[in-house]
């Protein structure tokens, strides 16, 4: 009992991650009872699309089918189930086509259309919506707050006439600091932060940058060590995140080693080097 319990909520998770929602899931199984119904009118092409549909999702579902992809195909398990939409969308227009011709009259096809309709907002969506899915993301979008502040860090390079400037900050500004200015240097990559320092390929990071990103994520421990640090990787600029200094509410200090304190914009603190 538990091991089939198992199997259905492995079929259940499988649908939602692909976008078969309940409601969906309901329309197409209503719709292979209709082209049961329908395939008795010997109606050749009604009856290929209802073997089609019915040998595919019963392939999908079968407990051999799901082991055998859990155990020897684990990456392709979720990927798979996508294969459901396949006899899905077919079967629904199918339906919805012969309902559609079926409707002689005005009012009825009226009738039809807002039945339809109904059918879509009962089944939760028009459309798929699986869990798995998310909007592209454009890095490219640099939020306001972040804008604001990127733009005085390059007005300070202009203003020292730097055609490069190397900063440290903050991953959420240093994620944006490249796309807005390539004359902003980061003293390492996004992939560090992201947790991925390229442990494959002979680590391309230093043990002083890998050290410095893991100073900046727990800020308020290093504080003390930050300048120096700083002026070790050569540093023009360092950018503190305000946010700790006001959850233990303690003030921001106005010298880190030889860095002072030039100004606060919006959320971060900038210290130059003297």
């Amino acid at each position: 009992m538990n091991g089939m319990q198992t199997m259905l909520e492995a079929i259940r998770n499988a649908f939602t991650l692909a976008g078969g929602t309940p409601g969906l899931s309901a329309l197409f199984l209503a719709g292979l009872i209709a082209l049961w119904y329908a395939k008795t009118g010997q109606k050749k092409d009604t009856e290929l699309l209802f073997r089609y549909a019915l040998v595919v999702l019963l392939v999908i579902i079968s407990p051999p089918y799901l082991y055998l992809v859990g155990r020897f195909f684990t990456g392709y398990a979720v990927d798979s189930m996508y294969l459901w939409l396949l006899p899905l969308t077919p079967v629904v227009l199918k339906v919805f086509s012969d309902a559609a011709g079926a409707a002689r009259a005005v009012r009825h096809r009226i009738v039809f259309v807002l039945s339809a309709a109904a059918l879509l907002l009962l089944a939760g969506t028009s459309s798929f919506q699986p869990e798995s899915w998310r909007m592209v993301e454009n890095h490219y979008y640099i939020p306001q707050e972040t804008l604001t502040v990127l733009q005085r860090l390059r007005q300070i390079r202009e203003e020292r006439e730097l055609e490069q400037m190397v900063i440290w900050g903050p991953d959420q500004l240093m994620e944006y600091a490249r796309i807005y200015d390539d004359g902003l240097i980061l003293v390492y990559g996004r992939d560090i932060w992201e947790g991925s320092p390229d442990s494959e390929m002979h680590q391309i990071y230093e043990a002083q940058e890998v050290n410095a990103a893991f100073a900046m994520e727990q800020m308020p421990m290093f504080l003390e060590s930050m300048g120096d640090m700083a002026e070790q990787m050569g540093c023009e600029l360092l950018i503190l995140d305000k946010t700790p200094f006001y959850e233990q509410q303690e003030p921001w200090p106005r010298l880190l080693g030889n860095y002072v304190l030039q100004e606060t914009v919006e959320n971060e603190i900038i210290y130059t080097r003297r």
